[in-house]
């Protein structure tokens, strides 16, 4: 799709609540690093926000999750989108249920939009002190 469109945010929470009469959007315990009780973790559950604008047409947002010490992608989703108005501010949500993170250090959360690079955030994930 071309133009890209512009991410005016991506945030990574515990969840998101979408009020349902306004479609009024809270975000839940926002963060950029998680501690765990073991390494590999058992699956995590997190989601994962964006606003996109100015842009129009279909396309499809990936959402990875990619180890920055080894680059492998430890996870990832992707959601068929329609943009109507190149003028909106249109939410993205992905609500992530099983992303089992293979050992601590330094994550990055991506968004894409047609396999080209919107925005990303880092994630720092660290083993819990005895």
């Amino acid at each position: 799709m071309s133009p890209l469109p512009v991410a005016l945010s991506l945030t990574v929470c515990e969840k998101v609540i979408v009020e349902e009469r306004t479609r009024n959007i809270t975000l839940v315990s926002t963060f950029t690093k998680l501690v765990v009780d073991h390494f590999p973790t058992p699956p995590q559950r997190f989601s994962a926000f964006a606003v996109l604008t100015d842009v129009s047409g279909r396309g499809t947002i990936g959402l990875a999750v990619t180890s920055l010490e080894t680059n492998v992608e430890i996870y990832s989703r992707r959601l068929s989108v329609n943009f109507q108005d190149r003028l909106a501010e249109v939410p993205i949500l992905f609500r992530v249920l099983e992303c089992a993170f293979p050992k601590p250090g330094r994550y990055q959360v991506s968004l894409s939009l047609d396999g080209e690079w919107l925005a990303h955030r880092s994630l720092v994930l660290a083993e819990k002190e005895a």
